[in-house]
């Protein structure tokens, strides 16, 4: 470990712990003292990290409401108030699926699978101020998440833009892409993705056309958003985390398998944010 300060490796660790329990550290070089999460977000949260990743875990992976965190929480003898879930939501759950975002693009990291080369894209609609606006989503063949986007049009400037954040977000060119028939994409796919073989038939896309039910169904309980930005954030916090844990082709029995090391990367990759 490096001085959170200087970046020194001339530290030595005190004996006291921090009041949550964490090491802290004393530098010779600069003659200040740091504990692990010194220089982080986390750095005055006045709780464990491992609390904080649960409260968001907890309300962005299942159908939860705020108040219903909160009971969740004190049935473990952890008093936090709805605000509190709230902001932590905001603030850690985004940091968190920026990560994960770009843990699926990194070229060094082994531990995530890249998206691969065959992409269904399709779009559904989600209410946000009383209105119908569209959520563009892309997944590949295996069922992998390429990308979201939230539109308040489904026009080919629309479509254009989420296949050009598609190719951002994962550094994949596609070489085969299938869609219902929409007009829109038509001109898109043939505009960013020209040498693409595309697709369209609505049975061939049946693969996604399920795989929406699972913001959906986490969006139906909360009754809409109050603004585009909101929706946006909370759509991809959902879609990343979901992805992380995905397991395709498993019997539930496995799953249950590899849920455990899941979670307990996805808590290491959380100290890290």
């Amino acid at each position: 470990m490096k001085c959170k300060h200087c970046s020194s490796t001339a530290i030595r660790q005190l004996k006291q712990k921090t009041n949550l329990g964490y090491h802290q550290y004393y530098c010779n070089i600069c003659g200040k003292q740091f504990n692990e999460r010194t220089g982080t977000p986390l750095n005055f949260v006045e709780y464990p990290t491992e609390v904080v990743m649960m409260v968001v875990f907890h309300y962005v992976r299942y159908k939860l409401s705020l108040n219903d965190v909160v009971e969740m929480m004190s049935l473990r003898g952890i008093h936090i108030c709805h605000q509190t879930v709230h902001n932590w939501v905001q603030m850690y759950a985004t940091l968190l699926a920026i990560t994960l975002r770009k843990r699926r693009r990194s070229k060094s990291c082994n531990t995530r699978k890249k998206s691969g080369k065959k992409w269904h894209i399709d779009a559904t609609y989600i209410k946000v101020e009383g209105r119908w606006c569209y959520l563009y989503r892309a997944i590949d063949k295996e069922g992998n998440l390429v990308d979201v986007m939230l539109s308040d049009k489904r026009d080919q400037a629309a479509a254009e833009r989420f296949l050009r954040q598609c190719k951002q977000t994962t550094g994949v060119t596609p070489i085969q892409i299938t869609t219902d028939k929409e007009a829109a994409l038509y001109p898109a796919i043939e505009t960013v993705f020209s040498d693409a073989l595309h697709r369209d038939s609505k049975y061939k896309n049946n693969i996604i056309e399920s795989d929406h039910c699972g913001v959906k169904s986490r969006y139906s309980v909360m009754k809409g958003f109050k603004n585009p930005f909101a929706a946006l954030k909370f759509c991809t916090i959902f879609e990343e985390i979901r992805a992380f844990l995905c397991s395709k082709k498993m019997t539930r029995a496995e799953r249950g398998t590899q849920n455990m090391s899941k979670i307990y990367e996805l808590n290491e990759i959380f100290r890290t944010i």
